[in-house]
């Protein structure tokens, strides 16, 4: 749909669920309105109704009434497609079980699989969900093709940031009207702490990380290095077969201690987004002291990526986008979820136990990536980001058609 241009919203009633925390969707209508479309928007929060203020209706029932109440919405309306963030989120489950019953076109937006000049479109899904081929033939086959000039989005974080404590602000402040038990994640007023720990534990990590990262670089493609995801993120919940990170440290520290020789390092990454809820030095430390291994085994919280990625014997992850910088990296990837990128050619099939000895010997055939990353900028990326609109974009929302 939003790919080949906006005209193909022209005379259809478009639904708007959740977006990103900010104005995006709000600009977005602007941009459908002026093709020719109808479009409706719901709320669930007072986060929703303040970024979007105007001309939508508010939800504030429970979860399990919401299935029925979408439905009537959609048929009263004559609703063509349903747009919306993420799949995963319970909501948006529910709208997704709507739209098929309904036959109705769903259009998803997720973070860019390919950062940060994109953001991700797709029909139907998206992540493991995602329509994308899996066959490794499909991309040898294509013809690749110019991946165009894409504008540079610099900085982003402040806003985000902004939106994200606004959004926070306005389900605090509407909280008594609407069911804050409908989002994914808490909207408890509180939530400022935590932001403010992760801020306290990024400077002091500051200097354990450096000192431990040029420890860990001075033996380069002796490391294999584990990016974690934020410990609520709903590709775990839904694509991860064990469902927490947890697990996935303790199965990671016992395959290590396990299966590889006795020089490799084992470097987990703690997510950025996730410094102020979760530490898991405990967890960490306690699994690798149990199994013999914590002289090998390291827990950073900041490090240059791309740098740990050149130099990584190998890379491991549940189903994170990082998985793909690994690949742009050429670093040896295994993948313990559901991943659209978990590709023969590109990751490695083997088990995880296999992994640790036959990493170096794993080869990721590059000109496969190659065509695969065309035909995902082609087909599932739009050059935009949803906090900080492109200044040179024609459109209301920013983006870069």
């Amino acid at each position: 749909m939003l790919k080949d241009g906006l005209h193909h919203f022209q005379d259809k009633n478009v639904l708007l669920l959740q977006g990103s925390v900010g104005p995006f969707f709000y600009r977005l209508s602007k941009d459908l309105k002026a093709a020719g479309a109808k479009v409706f928007k719901i709320n669930f929060n007072g986060g929703d109704l303040l970024f979007y203020p105007i001309g939508a209706c508010s939800y504030t029932k429970s979860l399990v009434e919401f299935e029925a109440f979408l439905e009537n919405f959609c048929k009263k309306h004559s609703i063509d497609t349903i747009l919306f963030f993420n799949d995963c989120r319970p909501l948006h489950k529910v709208a997704t079980h709507t739209a098929k019953k309904l036959s109705i076109k769903i259009g998803v937006f997720e973070e860019g699989y390919i950062r940060p000049n994109f953001i991700t479109f797709e029909d139907g899904g998206v992540n493991a969900f995602s329509p994308i081929p899996r066959d490794p033939q499909f991309y040898k086959k294509m013809q690749r093709e110019d991946d165009g000039n894409s504008q540079d989005i610099k900085n982003p974080f402040p806003f985000m940031a902004t939106w994200a404590i606004l959004y926070w602000m306005g389900a605090f402040v509407f909280g008594w009207y609407f069911n804050n038990k409908l989002h994914h994640r808490s909207l408890n007023p509180l939530e400022f702490y935590p932001w403010l720990v992760s801020l306290c534990r990024k400077f002091s990590f500051r200097r354990s990380d450096k000192e431990s990262a040029k420890k860990i670089l001075e033996h380069p493609k002796q490391y294999f290095i584990v990016p974690l995801q934020v410990h609520n993120d709903t590709q775990i919940a839904t694509h991860f077969m064990s469902g927490n990170v947890e697990s996935f440290i303790e199965d990671v520290i016992v395959s290590f201690a396990k299966q590889s020789s006795k020089e490799k390092l084992l470097v987990f990454k703690h997510h950025p987004m996730d410094r102020g809820y979760k530490n898991y030095t405990n967890l960490i430390y306690s699994t690798a002291i149990s199994h013999g291994v914590h002289e090998r085994v390291f827990y950073l919280h900041d490090l240059h990526l791309p740098t740990f990625l050149d130099n990584a014997l190998g890379c491991i992850v549940i189903n994170s986008t990082v998985g793909l910088s690994a690949i742009h990296h050429n670093c040896p990837l295994k993948v313990c979820g559901d991943a659209f990128y978990d590709i023969e050619g590109l990751a490695f099939k083997g088990t995880l136990d296999e992994f640790w000895e036959r990493a170096a010997e794993f080869e990721i055939d590059m000109e496969l990536y190659l065509n695969f990353r065309s035909y995902l900028i082609k087909n599932s990326q739009l050059n935009a980001n949803y906090y900080k609109r492109i200044p040179d974009s024609p459109l209301a929302s920013g983006i870069m058609l």
